[in-house]
């Protein structure tokens, strides 16, 4: 008898529901008013980038870099609900395959999506864990031969456009410096898919930024 083989998808698919059913389990223990605020903010982050790229004998892995934002309506004492959107670069001279390609070769993904989250409201500080669901668009060029500094065609370039559909968790605290700002710090783990696939952004990424409540 064959094992039987669940979609990668459906297991994302089924981490999200339950992660982001958490705050309603919380919200249902409260009795306080609905809305409880809004916050929004920009942040930077940093993490790496892995996961299978391509066919080509070079698949880069290392360090990305990027900015983004997220917005948040406060419901109850503890579910909070959003959106969000990022852009993340990853430079393939800051990777494994720099002595293979040239000057100008990336790894560029952009991605948003709708997110929910558990939060504390402790003190000082806001602990919070949730997730995230969305698509996104990663864009890589690889210059094999040439350079990015003339304006000749080069004959050895690759570029490629790939959409995906992604769910990522994450973990965060919020540090109330103000009523009305936070410092934000949180830790995720993008799980990308495409065609029933893991495929880059697959990896870690550290986020700070600052929180504007109301």
């Amino acid at each position: 008898m064959r094992p039987i083989r669940i979609p990668r998808i459906t297991l994302l698919l089924l981490l999200f529901c339950s992660i982001s059913s958490l705050p309603v389990t919380l919200w249902a223990q409260d009795a306080k008013p609905v809305y409880q605020g809004c916050s929004g903010g920009m942040m930077l982050h940093a993490g790496w980038l892995g996961g299978n790229t391509n066919k080509y004998p070079y698949n880069p892995q290392g360090v990305t870099f990027g900015i983004g934002g997220a917005m948040r309506v406060n419901l109850w004492q503890h579910l909070r609900l959003g959106g969000e959107g990022y852009v993340s670069t990853m430079p393939v001279s800051a990777t494994d395959a720099r002595l293979l390609l040239q000057k100008g070769s990336y790894i560029r993904n952009g991605w948003g999506g709708i997110l929910a989250d558990a939060c504390w409201r402790l003190d000082k500080v806001w602990p919070y864990l949730g997730a995230s669901i969305g698509g996104g668009a990663k864009r890589s060029l690889f210059i094999a031969d040439g350079s990015q500094d003339d304006w000749k065609a080069e004959e050895y370039t690759v570029f490629r456009k790939q959409t995906y559909f992604y769910i990522d968790p994450f973990i965060g605290l919020d540090i109330v410096l103000t009523n009305a700002i936070h410092l934000s710090v949180k830790i995720d783990c993008m799980m990308a898919v495409r065609r029933s696939e893991l495929l880059t952004p697959i990896g870690p990424r550290l986020y700070f930024g600052l929180m504007f409540c109301h």
